[in-house]
């Protein structure tokens, strides 16, 4: 089910990681959070995450809640339905400055970052893992479990066509490997998919500036958090 079985509204769960750790159940199972409703920032997962439904690389289901800083480099898998490799189902929920690496396997409703999105929030955001499925399947997002969903936002957010291995997504823009470790891609609001500038900043290997909410390495990796160890 995850470190914690349910985060409820107005709690917080701050700088927190969860390592190598091997997380199995049924429903609602998150690597770090099964079920929140609250506050998750600066926290992350590694390892693997084994679910049914509404599995998610870091938070099985984010019911309002808030996801803030965190990332995930969990591989996920999920027998049925709403499998994200950060967040598997986010309803009314918001993700915000976040990212998941890992590998994401389902059935149906599977997204690198979030599997079912219902009326939530996603902005500044990224996936660079590979994602399988064999219905609704999505770069960042992937579809929607009701037929009738309510209206969901995702902005400046995008994955990796090449490695996801889909250029299909309920939301977000795609991009090639190299764009993806571009900083232009994050800060040129002439980029496609890009509507506000984040708030990143170039840095030299083995570097980190904590000044700014996300660091890269110009054209050798991913974008990655200030407050994390460097990639």
């Amino acid at each position: 089910m995850g470190l914690f079985r349910y985060v409820s509204e107005g709690a917080v769960v701050k700088n927190l990681g969860l390592v190598n750790a091997t997380v199995t159940g049924g429903h609602y199972v998150g690597g770090l959070v099964a079920h929140l409703s609250g506050t998750v920032n600066n926290c992350y997962s590694s390892g693997s995450v084994t679910g049914a439904w509404a599995v998610g690389g870091l938070v099985g289901a984010n019911h309002g809640g808030n996801v803030s800083k965190c990332y995930s480099t969990s591989s996920v898998t999920g027998d049925r339905d709403e499998v994200g490799g950060l967040v598997g189902r986010n309803r009314e929920g918001t993700i915000h400055n976040s990212y998941a690496t890992g590998s994401v396997t389902g059935n149906r409703y599977v997204g690198g970052l979030v599997g079912d999105d219902d009326g939530g929030t996603i902005n500044d955001c990224y996936f660079s893992g590979s994602v399988t499925g064999a219905y609704a399947v999505g770069g960042l997002v992937g579809g929607g479990y009701h037929r009738v969903r309510s209206a969901f936002i995702v902005s400046n957010s995008f994955w990796d066509v090449e490695v996801s291995g889909t250029e299909a997504s309920d939301g977000g823009t795609g991009k090639t490997t190299a764009e993806m470790m571009s900083i232009a891609t994050f800060t040129d609001t002439a980029t496609e998919g890009l509507g506000e500038p984040w708030d990143i900043v170039a840095v030299g290997p083995g570097e980190t500036d904590r000044e700014y909410t996300w660091n890269i390495v110009d054209g050798q990796t991913y974008a990655f958090l200030s407050w994390q160890s460097v990639p």
